[in-house]
């Protein structure tokens, strides 16, 4: 059996349903998996039910974008796992940054009026599957309208961050985001840290220091772009610190076709080790 505790769907900016993710992640024999939407929880009860049908242990969770300065290109992510879908104030805080994403969409949408692409955004409405709208929504659509060949062409041409519609996106700064999951009874753990942009060890110690500092629990060891240097790097730090080690692919479907459920690019392997110290760490916590 396998685990995979990072994974989208049409909630935020993946291309398969809760169910559908569900059903696609038992053939790749998942038996734990965590649904980390961006920004929301709104799929993670349908994604719990097709798991109770199925088998498959659902851990609720959401992925936010941290508002933390970086050079180029590097970003920050923050997952939270094992979160109360109910908190309302989580709920809240949620509420906010989805009605965000959905101005970002109408602001990218006018850029690319500006550049003779007519969008309206009453299609893109019709056409999303979720309740928030993110930019690979607008970039199927401009498949659709044969503006783009492919989804990859529509942000490397217009919506990506050195695209002419690129639009930031609202973010919480670190010390919200993880007081906003510790509010809600999860996990606050670093999500892909290769993401960071980290120049040598010494850099990405330097920043896990400071997030350590903040309350952060723990860290996304185990993933589809981490080499295996890489992950051990982050196990013993995250050992010799008393944190959390988690471990994803970052499946998305579409948006990053190269990723599947559990295996990543094909050769990843998350030991199912993970999960159990994972839930004691919850244990310990709460």
């Amino acid at each position: 059996m396998a685990i995979d505790l990072h994974v989208h769907t049409t909630h935020s900016d993946g291309s398969y349903s809760p169910s559908e993710l569900i059903d696609l992640a038992a053939q790749y024999d998942v038996d734990t998996l965590s649904v980390t939407d961006h920004d929301v929880i709104s799929g993670i009860e349908e994604a719990a039910e097709r798991g109770r049908q199925t088998g498959i242990r659902v851990i609720p969770g959401t992925e936010l974008s941290i508002d933390y300065p970086l050079s180029g290109s590097a970003h920050l992510h923050l997952l939270g796992l094992y979160i109360d879908i109910h908190n309302p104030v989580l709920i809240k805080a949620l509420q906010n940054l989805r009605l965000a994403r959905r101005e970002r969409a109408k602001e990218i949408i006018e850029r690319l009026k500006r550049l003779n692409i007519d969008i309206r955004f009453d299609d893109l409405e019709l056409r999303k599957r979720g309740e928030s709208i993110g930019r690979p929504h607008i970039a199927k659509l401009l498949v659709e309208m044969k503006i783009v060949k492919s989804i990859k062409e529509a942000f490397q041409k217009y919506i990506g961050r050195s695209g002419p519609a690129f639009v930031p996106k609202k973010k919480l700064n670190l010390e919200q985001a993880i007081e906003l999951i510790h509010q809600a009874k999860g996990l606050a753990l670093i999500a892909h840290p290769v993401s960071l942009g980290a120049a040598d060890k010494s850099e990405l110690f330097k920043y896990l220091d400071e997030f350590r500092a903040a309350g952060l629990d723990g860290v996304e060891a185990y993933y589809s772009y981490h080499s295996e240097e890489f992950t051990q790097t982050l196990i013993e730090y995250a050992r010799k610190n008393g944190m959390a080690i988690s471990g994803g692919t970052d499946f998305h479907g579409d948006a990053k076709p190269d990723i599947k459920p559990a295996v990543g690019t094909g050769n990843l392997i998350i030991p199912a080790e993970v999960v159990e110290q994972l839930d004691a760490y919850y244990q310990k916590l709460y």
